[in-house]
């Protein structure tokens, strides 16, 4: 029910506030949370109160919020998500062992990239987006194996749309995207250097469901040049590990989640 001058509802006005909290701002005040979420003060902190009470935001010292572990509790009873992190993670950690450098599991939404899962190495390459991160798909090597794979009508829309731009590398030629993804379909991979960093070299590969349905994309993420003779060793790495999760998946039934 639409309850605001502007005709938002709750639910709308709670979920702005939701999305204030990222990894740079994780502890809020009232006033902090009308400016970001765009709300009046009077309405933020209300909203905050409310859910504060419901366990949704947990009040810390100072007056902060912080995001409530109510949401983390909901998320983690039946969240195809998680349950598609937690059958990836043991695969990816096969490869994080080897490799000592970031191995990644993200899903599609809507022009973004978001991501899953991450494992790390402490010696690793810095990377822009950390778990429960967003990046347009166009520049990274786990979102152009999934927009390669999405439904035709759905490429289309994303290459008319404004391609972001975040080093010099970056693609933002749609035609050149396009005969991209039409290189990753052939191939079964996809590879890209410097689209986000421009020390960095990004590998995925599609993790499949049930037929051919890709869930998810699965990527490793070295320094530019580091891969070399074994960019075909590390393809392969991904593609086994894409298997074992996809097997996983249907043996346990969890391919109906996902």
């Amino acid at each position: 029910m639409a309850n605001s001058p502007t005709g938002e509802s709750v639910l709308e006005r709670m979920d702005r506030i939701l999305a204030a909290f990222t990894a740079e701002h994780s502890r809020l005040t009232g006033g902090q949370l009308a400016v970001l979420a765009g709300l009046p003060p009077a309405t933020a902190h209300r909203l905050a109160r409310d859910m504060a009470r419901q366990g949704w935001l947990e009040r810390v010292e100072g007056g902060r919020y912080v995001v409530g572990t109510r949401l983390w509790e909901l998320a983690n009873r039946a969240s195809r998500e998680l349950t598609l992190a937690r059958t990836a993670r043991p695969f990816m950690g096969d490869i994080h062992a080897v490799l000592c450098q970031h191995v990644q599991l993200g899903i599609m939404e809507g022009r973004e990239v978001l991501l899953l899962e991450r494992l790390s190495h402490p010696g690793a390459v810095p990377v822009r987006a950390s778990v429960a991160g967003r990046l347009p798909l166009h520049l990274s090597a786990t979102g152009l194996v999934l927009l390669a794979h999405a439904p035709g009508e759905v490429q289309q829309a994303y290459l008319e749309g404004p391609l972001a731009a975040f080093t010099p590398l970056s693609p933002t030629d749609p035609h050149e995207v396009a005969a991209e993804l039409e290189r990753i379909r052939a191939r079964g991979h996809a590879v890209q250097t410097g689209y986000l960093e421009p020390e960095t070299t990004g590998i995925a590969v599609p993790v499949r469901g049930r037929g051919e349905q890709v869930l998810a994309g699965l990527g490793v993420i070295t320094p530019a040049g580091d891969p070399g003779g074994r960019a075909a060793a590390i393809v392969q790495a991904l593609h086994t590990a894409a298997h074992g999760i996809r097997r996983t998946l249907r043996e346990t039934g969890r391919d109906r989640q996902a």
